[in-house]
């Protein structure tokens, strides 16, 4: 398996700290969580798609949340802010989880947001101890599908809610693609949208709804490559050259996918009966 750093998103983690010092934070200040928000959601359509996940599994204050694959923790902040549920970021790269517990301290969000640094996969918690589980654009990176499927199932309460968006293979994936996305994309565990349903049934899970999301993904990533091209000479006074080559290049090969329906995207909401 690739080391996840390979995947050109995840090669700076301190990269956020810098476009902070350019809206004018210096290194201790405290920060505003909407600015923040600009930066520190790496999935598709920011705080609105999390808005949306609290209201679509109902997400309240003295709920216990577990956020796998939280990255800097963007949306648990955004949770714990909206909500003042209790939310624990589960992250596998140790740079983004230091750099997103400092993100939290800042933002004054540090008694509801606890940052976690592990393996999903080893991830030790007593069974059944979160009422609503949320992940973006994060489990295709983690191998063994069947096993971690069992593992949310087994994590969550009776009645508890699982908020997914995700990737999946596109209507023209080919299996000469599969290094290409496990380079790029770090793609450990894609799997056919229909697949995902049911493997997500298969281990008890009752399927609430799901939507395609490759249109909307698609005009996403089309667009935000459109911006940061537009905005090439700002992001390199921040980052430099080399900065801005690293992201375009996730960006191109994030667009072209689903331009060609190499990967779609899913979001799903289940529970846990």
């Amino acid at each position: 398996m690739n080391n996840i750093k390979e995947m050109k998103l995840y090669s700076d983690a301190h990269r956020i700290l810098k476009d902070l010092k350019a809206l004018g934070y210096s290194e201790d200040d405290k920060l505003n969580l909407e600015d923040v928000n600009q930066f520190d959601q790496l999935h598709y359509r920011g705080t609105l798609s999390v808005q949306e996940a609290i209201e679509s599994i109902s997400i309240q204050e003295n709920d216990n949340v577990l956020e796998v694959g939280a990255g800097w923790g963007g949306p648990s902040r955004y949770i714990a802010y909206k909500t003042r549920a209790k939310v624990s970021a589960l992250e596998l790269q140790q740079d983004y989880s230091e750099v997103g517990q400092e993100l939290t301290l800042r933002t004054g969000l540090e008694s509801f947001v606890t940052h976690i640094n592990q393996d999903f996969l080893n991830f030790s918690q007593n069974d059944s101890c979160f009422n609503k589980i949320v992940s973006w654009l994060a489990l295709y990176h983690i191998p063994y599908r069947k096993k971690y499927t069992k593992k949310l199932f087994n994590l969550l309460n009776k009645k508890g809610m699982l908020f997914i968006e995700d990737l999946t293979f596109g209507s023209s994936f080919e299996s000469s693609h599969k290094k290409m996305l496990e380079k790029k994309l770090f793609a450990n565990s894609l799997e056919k949208y229909s697949d995902y349903l049911d493997t997500c049934a298969n281990v008890g899970f009752e399927i609430v709804e799901h939507k395609d999301m490759s249109s909307d993904w698609e005009n996403f990533t089309n667009e935000r490559l459109k911006l940061l091209q537009t905005n090439r000479n700002k992001h390199e006074k921040i980052h430099g050259v080399d900065g801005y080559i690293t992201i375009e290049d996730f960006y191109k090969t994030a667009a072209k996918c689903f331009a060609e329906n190499i990967i779609g995207g899913i979001r799903l909401v289940c529970m846990k009966n």
